[in-house]
């Protein structure tokens, strides 16, 4: 159970001098980072060029691809207004929840002056990095406001998902913090299902139960699939997943497919909640590509992934920008 992730825990002196956290590697070319971040990972030197394999055409995308459909892509608020949009176009409004956002701003003390107005659970986090939160709940822990206020400072500003990585997108994201309501009564959902599409065609559902690391994956058939992994569940232990009702599932895979269509390769995930859906966020740099995946993962993720024209004219460009226009306000500071 985690209530709190701060990021990456940056190395110290000499380690610094040669991690990639460290405050050398930031100045290297790009694609040479790139490259020994595979290497570092993967034990092989990659073909970034004519890239076959998953993780190749991820390092592919992180190194060249600059086009409009991804600019958003790192923003969480431009993720629900984008999503909130396609699904009411296509008649889907009810095929997702949302959480409620109460607040978006960028100092924790505009936070603090309105807190009376927050329920006492709630969700701090960054509006343009991954892997950063801090659960609250004062019915049974006071907030400590300078620690909280320390946090906001240190995360508004640009982390290693620019600096070190690469990911084009997260520097066009809007550098803000969100306060939203927490799904479910736990100190987690239920279950966390990634939702995997490739040129608009749904491959597999990965469900990750939230009070453990362990997973299952299934085919967009709803079969389980083999993970070959040691994080995968028992085959004997039945999931979340396999207890959502079919229609439910269907709903799921109709929205994933409907909402990144227009995508070469991108992930859906939601939160489930009492056999609810609910959406989190979209993903486009799954992991930086350097999660762990067996070879035969590698060539069949890589063989569904076919990269896109860069020179293509896209008529929805000026769509996807709009995206990133003025930060809204949370429902809390629209209140009279």
């Amino acid at each position: 159970m985690l209530e709190e992730k701060r990021g990456p825990e940056l190395p110290s002196f000499p380690l610094s001098l040669i991690h990639p956290l460290g405050p050398l590697f930031r100045h290297l070319p790009l694609a040479l980072r790139r490259h020994l971040l595979y290497l570092r990972t993967t034990s092989r030197w990659g073909n970034f060029r004519n890239p076959r394999l998953w993780s190749e055409k991820m390092q592919w995308r992180i190194l060249n691809d600059r086009r409009a459909i991804l600019s958003w892509t790192a923003d969480k608020l431009a993720h629900k207004e984008y999503v909130r949009r396609k699904l009411q176009e296509a008649g889907m409004a009810d095929a997702l929840k949302f959480p409620e956002v109460y607040w978006v701003g960028t100092d924790i003390r505009e936070l603090q002056k309105i807190s009376h107005l927050l329920p006492s659970r709630w969700a701090l986090k960054p509006n343009h990095s991954s892997g950063r939160f801090k659960l609250i709940d004062t019915a049974t822990q006071a907030i400590n406001w300078d620690e909280l206020i320390a946090l906001g400072d240190l995360w508004v500003q640009r982390d290693e998902e620019e600096w070190m990585f690469g990911h084009w997108a997260y520097g066009e994201a809007r550098h803000a913090l969100i306060v939203e309501e927490r799904v479910g009564e736990g100190v987690e959902p239920n279950a966390e299902v990634k939702c995997w599409v490739y040129n608009g065609t749904l491959e597999s559902f990965t469900l990750r139960n939230t009070l453990t690391t362990r997973k299952a994956v299934f085919d967009r058939s709803y079969a389980r699939m083999d993970y070959s992994d040691d994080r995968e569940l028992p085959r004997d232990v039945p999931t979340n997943f396999e207890t959502i009702p079919i229609n439910i599932r269907d709903r799921m895979r109709a929205a994933a497919e409907m909402l990144v269509a227009q995508f070469d390769h991108a992930r859906v995930d939601l939160f489930i909640e009492k056999d609810q859906p609910w959406f989190n966020e979209l993903s486009t740099y799954m992991r930086s590509g350097l999660g762990r995946i067996t070879e035969a993962d590698e060539r069949r993720r890589g063989e569904l992934w076919v990269l896109p024209d860069l020179n293509a004219p896209d008529p929805n460009a000026d769509e996807w920008r709009d995206l990133l226009g003025p930060l809204p306000k949370g429902s809390l500071q629209r209140a009279p």
